[in-house]
């Protein structure tokens, strides 16, 4: 009898540590901009998910930041480092704040992954394209991402998922110097 109490016990604290790393999440936190290129809209309709335009042949520079509401650490690593990436947390106030407005960081100012502590954010960096090996975009079409790839691991399990972004980002298919392209900039509500 001993032995099959001992046995539920730990089965329970199995499937309790189980559930609790299998529902560790991040989602978008507190911050959000996009580089010089993008072309913000500023609608503030509740339905609304545009959060910016670029051309097809301006660079694609934002970020997002990233929150934890865990009371644990949680690692968050991007499964496309090469559109995805993370920034190091700020140690202290002395750290330079790094802003999607002067552009993209370099590689080396980014890293495939971040540690979030508990109740933190952290920067997610969107630097280039998801769809760019391929995917053709043509005339006024457009393409959008709300999403980001990652394998976020808590309390030692490692699980797939997306990090909703708080707004979509669009691609055209069309270039900035077109008068089609100004026109879809002027149909976006201004700030």
């Amino acid at each position: 009898m001993l032995i099959l109490g001992g046995l539920a016990v730990v089965v329970a604290a199995v499937a309790v540590w189980w559930a609790l790393s299998a529902t560790t999440a991040v989602r978008a936190g507190s911050f959000s901009s996009v580089g010089p290129a993008g072309h913000e809209d500023q609608c503030s309709f509740p339905d609304d998910d545009f959060w910016a335009l670029f051309a097809r042949d301006e660079p694609v520079v934002a970020e997002q930041t990233v929150r934890s509401d865990a009371r644990w650490p949680v690692e968050v690593t991007s499964l496309r480092p090469d559109v995805f990436r993370f920034e190091p947390l700020a140690r202290g106030p002395s750290d330079p704040f790094m802003s999607a407005k002067d552009g993209a960081p370099s590689a080396a100012e980014t890293s495939d992954r971040v540690v979030i502590p508990p109740g933190r954010e952290a920067t997610l960096w969107v630097v280039g394209w998801p769809w760019d090996d391929g995917v053709p975009i043509d005339g006024e079409a457009r393409m959008g991402v709300d999403s980001a790839p990652v394998r976020v691991r808590a309390l030692g399990i490692s699980r797939d998922t997306e990090i909703d972004l708080e707004k979509s980002l669009w691609l055209s298919g069309l270039d900035s110097g077109s008068d089609e392209f100004r026109n879809q900039v002027q149909e976006l509500c201004p700030s």
